[in-house]
Formats: C-alpha cells, structure tokens, sequence
C-alpha cells in the first residue's frame, strides 16, 4: 500500500539560486526498507525533512510540486544534540509520549520496552548531556521508537557509533521492519551493514534522484558509471570480473571457496606474513605515564595508560562507545589539567573535536581559515586555497559554512585546523558524514602531511579507514588500552574490530586485511584473470 508520494517536487532554501531538491517522484510503500545514498551536499538530509514536513515549514525557501501522504513520520537527525531536550534519558523517551497526552500507565511500559529493545537500560538514569556521541545517537532513536510511529526517517543514525553498536541498531532496524511492519528510510554513508538489509535504494545526485531500484541492480548500475558507493565485498569481487557479485560476507565467502578450488590455489604455504610495527626506528613525539583520570572525582575514566606516540606516524584509536578515546585526545592536546601521572609532548598541536559547529562562527568559509592564520601569525594566504582545493570545498570558498551539509561542515572544520600546519594533528571522527570518496581522499591528504613529518591521531569507528591509512592501531576499552600494534596485529583477530575483507579471507589468510592485501593474495595465488 502507497503511503506516500511525492510528484515533480523542486525546492530552494532560502537566499539560495540553486534547487536543493530537483524534479523528485517517488512513492513509497508501507513496509519498505528504503537506503538512501548520495555523496555529501546531494539533497539527501533534504529529501529526509520533507516527509515530517521540516522541509519547508521550519526551515522556509520555496517549494513546488505536490506531496501526499498523512501518516506521522519520526525522524532522527545527524546530530542527537540537537534533539535531546530532557536532562535524563528516561525523562527523554517519555517527553513526546508527554506532548501526545499518553496515559501514564501506558506511558511507563513503551519507556521500558524501549529502553530494553535498544539495550540501553543500564544509562536510563543517566544525564543526557553525560553522554557519549553513541549513546546519545541510541536516546534519540529510542525517542523516535516511544513515540510509536510506523514510519521512520534515520539520517546517519550509525555515524557516532562503534562497529558493535552500529550492528545492534542495524539489526534493531530490520527487526522493526520485519518483525512490527514499519517502513524504514535510511539516509547511510556506512553502507556495509545495511546495503543487504535494503528491499529498495535511492541514489542522489545534484539534488536529483538517479537511481530506484533494487540492491543487486544498483550494483552493476554503479560500477558501470563508476558510482564509489558499493559495500566493501561488493567492490571486491566488482574487480574481480564476478558475474553475480555478492552483497555480504557470508555470499562472498562461498564465491572466495569456489574460486580457490577452481585455481588449486596453495594456500597453505603462501601466507601473506604479518607486518609488525616499527616502534624501534621512530622518535617518540608524545609519552603518556601512569595517567589516570576523572571528572569530578567520580569512577575514572582513564586508567593507567601508558602511551608512547612516535613522530610521523598515523596512529589510530578504537573502542567502544564512552571507552574513554575522546577523553584520552583531550588530555593530550591539552585541554585537561587535573589529571594524574606524566605528560610529555614535543610540538605544536591541531586538535579537531567530533562536532564541527564548535569551529564554525564567521561568515563565509575563507573567513573561517584566514581567521585561523591570523590567530597564529601565518601570513601565507595561498594555503588557504591550497586547503580548500584539497578537502573539494574550494566552490564553498564564499558561503557561509553553517549553510553547508554535515559533511561539508566537517571538511570545512577540518580545514580550520590543518591551514596551522601543526606538527600533531588529532582528529576525533573525522570521517563523519563523509562518503566513501571523500574518506579516501581525506585517508591521502593526511599520507600526504605526514610526509611533512606531521604525526597525526585519528579517533574512529571506521575500521575500513583504519586499515588502509594507519600504521598503528590502539583499542581502548573501559579507560584502559587493550591492545595496540600494527594494524595487521590488531586488525585480523577481531570479531567487530576487522574489516569486512578480512572477516572474507579468514581462515584461507588470516592476514589479508584490505582490498589491495586480497588482491595481491588471489595474484600470488596464481591470480585471478
């Protein structure tokens, strides 16, 4: 059954000459599971406002076309901050139950059921503001959940979460959509855990809709016009000349098993060896002794960490949600005192937080980085252009940065910081809201400044990122650090700390750990033609 549909619909922001939205049709069924892809700056958050009606009657601009459809529609935005209104996060699930006049009797049993399905039951006590990015990404779900609406809009729900977390809410998700019948509209850039779950995708660009179909069909739709929006696996075996390429892991491993034995390949005696790290032939830039700490004397949140970050190194940190990686990033660049045992760092700090609104206060974006140069006395202006040419945000250079897309909010934040040219540069989520394209080449930007002998840190949850760009990984759990090595000593081992083509090969080379590791492997292997 139709429950909504939306003809020849065009739509300008306000002050804005360009359409954000560009002759959309679309209809959507009661109980789909809709995943909407586009690269950063296409319209998707857009198209996600107009079905709860945000677009345009909070935000203003103009509008023509038609839209029907009169269901209520629950959304959840990019940033949870921006709808958490209540202290507590109990308090938080039952406020829109509250504002629709819910029976309290009534109201108490959807709380706890919520807080139970989400498995977020041990923080419902807990102050909203206490919280980590994932927790409060999980509380504005559960919001949405309370309040019972059969339809739902996620833009970016997994963009804060660790790689368990995002499986749980992925899987929260379809259990929602098969299980209660509800429609799901996914806005995603991290499409490895949800591109199967999919009955339909959605692929924008300039603010048009140029792809409806069908997973599999959007697969061949993308390789042939060179669209980098596929799942890991996918892209693999896209390479590989596979006529039906696999959507997952589990379809993926059965073609990896047919393609050795075709090829007898030997791969018993020809492992791929682990690289280790190279601690021994790098100079220690940072050293962390015996630190511990806590807010406001309460339990710590760092434990006896002990830490030695080396110069011209890309160092990765993992972990869990509220695993205290934010709070160990903060303590390094300076930004918290009271803590206890030793710090010691030789050099000039850039540090980028998660939320790129604490960067952005002038009017345009050139003024946002010459801000920063004048700050620190640099007179250069040509690397402002230089910077923005890089991050692909040159053709912002005269907007107003609060104007732009989650992600292009990032770059731009990102850009603020590098402009300084620091000799460490740490960067909380910097993949945020950025789709596979723009990762990779922000993954070769920061290859490309560590050459100017720059260490850089990189607190995140993609480990896709990770593996291809770090030379050394760090997993932080419960404050302490569990394990750190080289990304091949970290990487291979895990259950959710791996990546999707390591999880494929494993057990035929526990040692392939990215695309370019599974090719030369198939290669040496005897190849793959």
């Amino acid at each position: 059954m139709e429950i909504f549909k939306i003809r020849d619909l065009t739509y300008y922001y306000p002050q804005e000459k360009n359409p954000a939205l560009k002759n959309i049709n679309l209809s959507i069924n009661e109980g789909e599971f809709i995943l909407l892809l586009g690269n950063s700056g296409s319209g998707k958050t857009t198209l996600g406002r107009i079905f709860n009606k945000i677009v345009p009657e909070f935000y203003g601009g103009k509008i023509k076309g038609n839209i029907y459809g009169n269901i209520e529609v629950g959304m959840v935005f990019q940033d949870p901050e921006r709808q958490l209104v209540m202290d507590k996060v109990e308090r938080e699930l039952a406020f829109g139950l509250e504002n629709i006049g819910l029976e309290t009797k009534y109201m108490k049993k959807r709380v706890m059921e919520t807080l139970s399905f989400l498995n977020i039951d041990d923080i419902k006590q807990s102050n909203t503001y206490e919280l980590s990015g994932g927790q409060k990404q999980k509380v504005a779900i559960g919001a949405m959940l309370a309040l019972g609406n059969n339809f739902l809009v996620l833009d970016e729900p997994t963009s804060q979460l660790d790689p368990s977390s995002s499986a749980e809410i992925m899987t929260i998700l379809k259990r929602l959509n098969d299980e209660l019948g509800y429609t799901i509209f996914l806005i995603e850039q991290k499409i490895d855990r949800c591109f199967h779950l999919a009955d339909r995708i959605l692929f924008m660009e300039n603010g048009e809709i140029v792809y409806d179909g069908e997973p599999r069909s959007f697969i061949s739709w993308a390789y042939r016009y060179k669209v980098n929006f596929l799942p890991s696996i996918s892209h693999f075996f896209s390479k590989l000349d596979i006529k039906d390429i696999p959507l997952n892991i589990k379809e993926g491993r059965k073609l990896i098993k047919n393609i050795i034995d075709k090829n007898q390949f030997l791969t018993s005696n020809k492992k791929i060896k682990m690289k280790k790290s190279k601690e021994n032939s790098l100079s220690p830039i940072i050293e962390l002794k015996k630190i511990n700490f806590s807010y406001d004397n309460k339990k710590n949140v760092l434990n006896n960490i002990n830490l030695t970050i080396y110069q011209n190194e890309i160092l990765g940190l993992m972990g869990a949600n509220g695993s205290g990686k934010t709070t160990l990033i903060k303590l390094i660049a300076g930004l918290l005192k009271n803590f206890r045992g030793k710090r010691l760092v030789n050099g000039s700090i850039g540090y980028l937080s998660q939320n790129p609104n604490d960067y952005l206060f002038n009017d345009t974006v050139y003024e946002e980085l010459k801000f920063t140069l004048d700050n620190k006395g640099i007179k250069d202006d040509r690397i402002i252009e230089e910077i923005l040419k890089q991050l692909d945000i040159y053709k912002y250079k005269n907007k107003n940065p609060r104007d732009l897309s989650s992600g292009e909010k990032q770059r731009v934040a990102l850009a603020s910081i590098l402009v300084m040219r620091p000799d460490i540069l740490i960067l909380d989520e910097p993949t945020r809201g950025l789709n596979l394209e723009l990762i990779d080449n922000l993954g070769n930007i920061l290859l490309d400044i560590r050459k100017k002998e720059t260490t850089i840190i990189v607190v995140t949850h993609d480990v896709e990122f990770v593996s291809k760009f770090c030379d050394r990984v760090g997993l932080i759990f419960n404050g302490e650090i569990a394990q750190i090595g080289s990304k091949y000593e970290v990487l291979t081992s895990g259950i959710y700390y791996s990546t999707q083509i390591n999880k494929l090969f494993r057990g035929y080379n526990d040692f392939v750990l990215t695309e370019d590791d599974a090719i030369n492997f198939l290669h040496i292997n005897k190849g793959v033609s």
